[in-house]
């Protein structure tokens, strides 16, 4: 599950040089021109979406404006480019989407809301009909501001048109300290004409950064962790958004504690770390789970210690229910939301974990022994995950297929998956040592997030590799059609497609609970989505044999082209239910429903 992070705000990378003055103080111009004279005081560079009337006064003159317009072939795809841009960056700049009123924003309703459960700073803009109009059912008519309502963690609805750049100014100081999407409504009519108005420098309108937690608060949880025998910690997003990871290896090193990764964050802490054990959750390191188990005093660092992230993985309900837990955030509403803890500090995770440090005691910690111990643990578990991924039968075992796209990823590269059967068991299997390279679908749980994701984080980073992993049905849902938009742009993505022909995610469910009677979970239809891609202008190649698939991967991240590499992967493997928590053994009641294997079938 994507975790809350320290506020955006609280960045310790070096600050933008401040300008004290406007950028224009009571000048007249267009409400397009203020709209993207705020968009240029941000130093924002690109905006994703389909063109549309609704928008194009302002379109017309971005490229004066020096915004590149990045045109998709479907919005949600657009918020999707826009979250993982977003994230990418690591929060320092918010991903911008926009799309035409009426259906064109609705298409966005997906992306967006999985923006939010990412927390991902994101601006959309979202055109409604003309203001006269509106209320008589009109062409591409629609209330937009409450569908979002619940998608997005600031909305404002332009009444007047002069006050357009302030709600960009708004749109951006939320999204920033919120760390979500934030959308800005307006009548398509209210792009014209003339206003005077004001657009300000960052600096003028919204805070920059945040201090530490309570001197009090950090005492007191100093003492907690220097009476533990056996502390642990845990690295969330808030590690990567605040740039706290040097800080926590400190910490770490003081205490001779390990760190996991929070699930889905895989890259919140650098797995070359002789402390590190790893990703918590779904398919995640046993490592992580095994050392966490053992540990009297857990340390929280930008995670909301999400339930789903703590559930029971390799039989065993790993999280330490008597340990006490100490929790950092920036956002004083994710303290204990979802899990009992002893102490809370609300502030900058960098600024509050050094403090944290300089007040531990010198004895502080565990044994030396300690560190050797978490050094074998997951050394340990590489050698039994490669294992259990080394077999050559055909068609290729998914964990084998994981295991050599893994190995083939070059350094720095940046990588989203997306939800289903073999993309969340890579959990396991990828690991980062630079913040800001794993991009996972969150708890929204959409299908079709990460080819969009890794096309955004390419336009933000485009000097590191880009690698997506998207099994067959989310690649037929969502994704396929945007290789046009990365060949047409010249973004060169690599997308896996794990192509078992099946929805598996669902398809294991129905093995474990529905005694193997399969609906709707196959698709044998597949084509071959390699083929299509290279008929769309793509790199494309498909893998048949194991051991084909690192000279596949080698020459799609070589190619410098928009590349697909299919991998056709055994639909007959399937893991753990990714819901197990959510299902049980179904029992009828009618006689005509009763079937074999039902928990009271009686025939």
């Amino acid at each position: 599950m994507a975790e809350s992070g320290s506020n955006a705000m609280s960045r310790q990378q070096t600050p933008p040089e401040t300008k004290q003055e406007p950028l224009h103080e009571n000048e007249r111009m267009t409400p397009s021109e203020a709209l993207l004279e705020q968009f240029v005081a941000e130093d924002a560079e690109v905006m994703f979406g389909i063109v549309g009337s609704a928008f194009m006064d302002f379109l017309d003159i971005m490229p004066a404006a020096d915004i590149r317009y990045l045109p998709v072939r479907h919005e949600q795809n657009a918020a999707h480019m826009a979250d993982g841009y977003a994230q990418a960056l690591r929060g320092e700049q918010p991903g911008i989407c926009v799309a035409q009123n009426g259906p064109g924003v609705t298409n966005m309703v997906t992306g967006v809301k999985a923006a939010q459960l990412n927390h991902s700073p994101m601006i959309m803009l979202s055109p409604t009909a003309t203001t006269g109009s509106i209320g008589t059912d009109g062409f591409q008519e629609a209330d937009t501001q409450s569908i979002f309502d619940d998608c997005v963690d600031w909305q404002g609805r332009l009444e007047d048109k002069s006050r357009i750049a302030e709600y960009v100014r708004t749109a951006y100081r939320e999204s920033m300290a919120e760390n979500g999407p934030t959308q800005i409504d307006f009548a398509r009519d209210q792009l014209y004409g003339e206003i005077d108005t004001d657009v300000l420098q960052p600096n003028q309108y919204r805070q920059e950064s945040i201090g530490g937690a309570d001197d009090a608060k950090v005492e007191d949880a100093a003492e907690l962790l220097s009476r533990a025998e056996n502390p642990a910690i845990i690295a969330g997003l808030g590690t990567i958004y605040s740039d706290a990871i040097e800080e926590v290896a400190d910490l770490a090193e003081g205490l001779n504690a390990p760190v996991a990764n929070s699930y889905l964050h895989n890259d919140s802490f650098p797995i070359s770390h002789p402390l590190a054990v790893g990703p918590l959750g779904y398919g995640g390191s046993k490592a992580a789970m095994e050392t966490l188990s053992e540990a009297d005093c857990v340390l929280a660092v930008g995670s909301r210690l999400s339930g789903f992230g703590l559930l029971p993985q390799y039989g065993m309900d790993w999280f330490p229910e008597d340990a006490d837990v100490v929790q950092i955030d920036a956002d004083g509403s994710q303290i204990g939301r979802t899990t009992r803890v002893e102490l809370g500090l609300v502030g900058d995770a960098a600024e509050t974990v050094r403090a944290l440090t300089g007040q531990l005691d010198a004895s502080a910690g565990a044994s030396d022994d300690r560190i050797e111990e978490i050094r074998r643990a997951y050394a340990d578990w590489k050698e039994e995950l490669e294992e259990m991924s080394q077999t050559d039968q055909t068609p290729i075992h998914p964990r084998r297929a994981l295991w050599d796209v893994a190995q083939a990823l070059p350094e720095n590269t940046m990588v989203s998956t997306d939800i289903g059967n073999t993309c969340s068991l890579a959990n396991a299997y990828l690991e980062f040592d630079n913040p800001g390279n794993f991009l996972a679908a969150g708890t929204y749980g959409n299908c079709g997030f990460a080819y969009g994701a890794a096309i955004g984080a390419k336009v933000a980073r485009p000097d590191d590799p880009s690698v997506a992993l998207v099994g067959d049905g989310a690649w037929g849902m969502q994704s396929l059609n945007e290789v046009m938009t990365a060949v047409r742009e010249d973004i060169p993505v690599v997308a896996v497609v794990f192509n078992n022909m099946e929805w598996g995610a669902e398809k294991q469910n129905q093995y474990w609970f529905y005694n193997d009677r399969f609906v709707g979970t196959d698709l044998p239809e597949n084509p071959d989505f390699a083929e299509i891609a290279r008929d769309m202008g793509a790199h494309g190649t498909r893998v048949e044999q194991p051991e084909e698939i690192t000279p596949a991967m080698n020459d799609a991240l070589e190619s410098g082209e928009p590349a697909v590499v299919e991998i056709r992967t055994d639909g007959t493997e399937l893991f753990e239910p990714f819901r197990r928590d959510a299902l049980d053994d179904p029992e009828r009641v009618l006689e005509k429903y009763r079937q074999s294997g039902d928990s009271n079938y009686d025939g």
